[in-house]
């Protein structure tokens, strides 16, 4: 569920044939349409929008145009830009769709960010289309004020903007009428001039009067014509009532302000209605807009349809929205007053009706809203739950925030479900001690009296929390404990929670049991469409598959649920990105570069957009090496510091040592002995402490250090757990290493059967990288064996012979010196944090200088110890002038 578009905010005003035609004005309007922007700016009453629904409707040629009537709650960034999108829709519905498509991701983008995609959308556009925000007055948001500039600072040229206003915007004025472009309607120009008085009292209001009269309420209107309209009202109910017009003004009402004005006349013309049509203009005052089956149930009546017509032949500030004339709505001044007239109590039973009859009409968003002005908090905790199923199913998560965030904080620490949604999505937001903070609420607060959903959502975000603390053995026991009490329900945290379960099965090596888990969690998902936790479990499932040797399989699975996740424009879906990143890190194992970094960037683009940490870092491991496997060594820096920040910045130190791994066997394969060494100095000093990967970066380290019997025997002990787990892909990758190994103890015969092995694992499914990773001296054994996989190995040597002048050459092959030249040049990064250390500040002082952490200098360093081959600040900075770096 995106977020609702109240469809009424996007309709032109219809035509109203008793208007008064404004000639000069609609000369202006357009002038303006040649300019980038046309401001009409005036305070209340002076007829903004009429004017500009009457130039829409007399156009001929007009431009495409759309219309977004702005109203208080659009202050709300995403429910502004859901509509600011709707309006564009209507001229072109391909418009914003990928902006759209982000407006409900928890980790919410920068709204300058969501507005280029929307400006680059328009820029395509072949032919001039305008829109009009109406009423901006009301956007006080200070960011939504900043990108709604932002927009129009960078418009196409193409396209116009209509602002209508009561009270100056915050826009770049100067600059644009430095440029000429903007055209400017003011109060002054909105007043009605002598002879439009006169038209609009006898057309529209339908009074002869003199010229006398006329020129009354002209000189003390001032040609104001909310004031205008409220004085004819209130001579026409007094010539119904004396039988002749008596313009008998108090006119000093006049000589204050606007809003006096009105409350004295809007009392005049009110007294003058029958009591009947006085209780219902009050009852209704409370509704934005309304239709007649809405006001029946607001004023329990059953003719409201009739009193609707009634109003509107009065012209008794009653402003139709739809062609149709079935919405309504009343001026802003009039239902001001007549608001003020209801006591509170009043207010909140009217509201209270207001929500039940748009509760029976499946109008969630104004239900909740009218429950929660009638200050009915358990009426809107109720509203709340029924919408936030298919809010969590269509990923409408900041709508669902918006919702609980509205209800007193009281009142949600009641609750374990909204302290369980509030916490998940702050969290899921990227606001993380926030979130954690709710959960433990929800533990606290817990009851025994709460339904076994509410406890197996707690429990189900509890195992999450699990999963991002490294701890997956309490994981797993928060998540069977959750089944057993979402077992039965069709809930979204049911299908979350065995995602979870199984991303926590195979973290603790239960990967037979996590395949099962994560199949169940795939079905579930798609009976259910509940797309984010298939998405996240079909990525999951596809890196244990692989890790099971089955890389083809894994590939399908991720393809075919790619394909689904397209918008109407061919591109992918935010939640794509869960298996657009396993997508390229398998592609990457079969030497299908360029498909691998297509997958990559753009699933590590849409993980981050969406706040997916975990894929995002898998994506950036390999994509490093990638980049290495390219030549791009800068590249490859710059993804693993963007990757070792993301990773600091989660707290999770699982995370961390996996991107220190990687940056170590890059280091290694560059020939940086002493920097990897330095990297991998946090790990545990016992294999069995280490993960997989862990330990055989050591083995490429003990090779490095020409330590081949301790490199022997640590990869015997992987191979035992491989083997035990079934990790056939690890048995490729070991094999690979052992006859590395052998080859450097001259065990010709040993290496070509450990290669054997790794070949007949690895043809059938096509990893090929594994092999191409090793360089020129695994390259000399693979003709021996082409009888295994001719066609493999020709592969193989090929990709090997196109590749090697882009890679550096392996461990075994480089030992750098220092020398007058760099081997490797320093990012702008690792050049300034150098030149701090040489001016003598600490790690602590450079990471506040450069607003990174103090961890993500320490990492830069010792990619700058490194480069330069020393092995301390000292030796960096002697080198670094030596150099004349510094």
């Amino acid at each position: 569920m995106s977020t609702p578009i109240l469809t009424t905010k996007l309709s032109i005003p219809p035509k109203r044939m008793d208007w008064v035609v404004r000639p000069r004005l609609l000369k202006r309007l357009d002038e303006g349409v040649r300019h980038r922007l046309t401001l009409i700016s005036a305070p209340a009453g002076f007829g903004k929008s009429t004017l500009i629904a009457s130039w829409v409707h007399k156009q001929q040629t007009c431009p495409r145009l759309a219309w977004f009537s702005v109203e208080e709650d659009d202050n709300d960034p995403v429910r502004f830009l859901a509509h600011f999108i709707a309006a564009w829709q209507t001229i072109d519905v391909r418009l914003g769709q990928v902006a759209q498509s982000l407006l409900e991701n928890p980790n919410f983008p920068p709204l300058n960010h969501l507005m280029t995609m929307l400006i680059n959308d328009l820029a395509n556009l072949s032919e001039s289309v305008v829109l009009v925000l109406d009423d901006y007055h009301l956007i006080r948001h200070p960011e939504l004020r900043g990108a709604i500039a932002f927009f129009l600072d960078h418009l196409p040229p193409q396209c116009h903007l209509i602002i209508a206003t009561r009270e100056e915007p915050s826009l770049p004025l100067p600059r644009l009428r430095a440029r000429w472009e903007v055209v400017e309607i003011r109060w002054q120009d909105l007043r009605f001039t002598r002879e439009e008085t006169a038209a609009f009292l006898k057309r529209t209001m339908g009074l002869a009067l003199t010229n006398e009269t006329v020129q009354m309420l002209e000189d003390h209107t001032e040609g104001w014509i909310a004031g205008l309209q409220m004085a004819a009202l209130s001579l026409r109910g007094r010539a119904i009532s004396e039988g002749a017009i008596q313009p008998v003004l108090e006119m000093q009402g006049f000589d204050v302000g606007h809003h006096d004005i009105i409350d004295y006349l809007a009392a005049e013309v009110l007294r003058q209605q029958p009591a009947e049509i006085r209780q219902f203009l009050h009852q209704t005052a409370i509704l934005d807009r309304f239709n007649a089956s809405l006001c029946n149930a607001v004023t329990e009546r059953t003719d409201s349809q009739t009193i609707l017509a009634e109003l509107e032949r009065a012209n008794l500030f009653l402003i139709p929205q739809d062609d149709q004339r079935n919405w309504h709505r009343y001026h802003h001044l009039f239902a001001d007053f007549l608001r003020a007239e209801l006591t509170d109590s009043e207010q909140e039973a009217l509201h209270a009706r207001a929500s039940r009859w748009h509760e029976s009409q499946g109008l969630m968003p104004e239900a909740i809203r009218h429950a929660l002005a009638a200050r009915d908090h358990e009426t809107a905790v109720r509203l709340i739950r029924c919408g936030a199923e298919d809010a969590c199913r269509d990923g409408a998560y900041n709508t669902l925030l918006g919702w609980v965030n509205a209800l007193p904080e009281r009142v949600v620490r009641a609750h374990t479900d909204l302290l369980v949604h509030k916490g998940w999505i702050l969290y899921l937001r990227g606001e993380i001690l926030t979130g954690e903070a709710y959960a433990a609420l929800a533990v606290e607060n817990q009851r025994p009296d709460d339904l076994p959903l509410h406890r197996g959502m707690l429990l189900a975000f509890r195992a999450f929390l699990s999963l991002s603390r490294d701890n997956p053995a309490q994981a797993i026991r928060h998540a069977e404990e959750a089944l057993t009490l979402l077992g039965g329900t069709e809930s979204f945290y049911h299908t979350t929670v065995l995602s979870h379960l199984g991303q926590a099965q195979r973290l603790m090596g239960d990967r037979q049991t996590a395949i099962q888990t994560l199949r169940q969690a795939i079905a579930l998902g798609q009976r259910l469409r509940h797309y984010l936790p298939t998405l996240e479990a079909t990525g999951i499932l596809a890196l244990v598959l692989n890790q099971q040797g089955k890389l083809r399989e894994a590939i399908q699975a991720c393809e075919q649920a790619a394909t689904q996740y397209l918008n109407s424009q061919g591109q992918p879906m935010l939640i794509a990105g869960l298996v657009y990143v396993p997508l390229g890190a398998m592609y990457y194992e079969t030497n299908d570069l360029a498909r691998a970094y297509h997958y990559l960037t753009t699933g590590i683009a849409l993980c981050q957009q969406m706040g997916t940490v975990y894929y995002a870092l898998v994506g950036q491991r390999t994509l490093a090496r990638l980049y290495f496997a390219q030549g791009e060594i800068e590249s490859m820096w710059e993804t693993l510091a963007a990757a070792r920040a993301l990773a600091v910045n989660s707290g999770n130190q699982r995370r961390i040592r996996k991107i220190s791994v990687v940056t170590a066997e890059l280091q290694l394969r560059q020939g940086h002995l002493a920097a990897a060494r330095r990297t991998l100095d946090d790990l545990p000093a016992s294999a069995k402490s280490r993960s997989e990967q862990e330990n055989l970066t050591s083995v490429r380290l003990l090779l490095a250090q020409k330590n081949l019997p301790a490199a022997q025997s640590l990869l015997q002990q992987i191979e035992q757990s491989a083997r035990r787990h079934g990790r056939w892909n690890s048995l490729i990758g070991i094999s690979v290493l052992q006859a590395v190994v052998y080859q450097a103890m001259n065990q010709w015969e040993a290496a070509l059967d450990q290669l054997g092995q790794a070949i007949s694992l690895a043809a059938p499914e096509g990893y090929r990288r594994v092999f191409l990773d090793e360089g020129e001296a695994l390259a000399a054994l693979l003709p021996r064996l082409r009888k295994l996989a001719p066609a493999f190995i020709a592969g193989l040597l090929e990709a090997h012979s196109s590749t090697s002048c882009k890679s550096v050459p392996p461990t075994l092959q480089v030992t750098p010196t220092a020398s007058n030249t760099l081997i490797e040049p320093l990012s702008k990064t690792q050049l300034s944090i150098l030149r701090l250390v040489a001016d003598g500040l600490s790690n602590r002082e450079i990471a506040a200088r450069l607003t990174i952490t103090e961890g993500t200098t320490k990492w830069h360093l010792n990619q700058i110890f490194g480069k330069l081959n020393v092995g301390s600040r000292t030796q960096a900075v002697a080198q670094a002038r030596h150099l004349n770096l510094v």
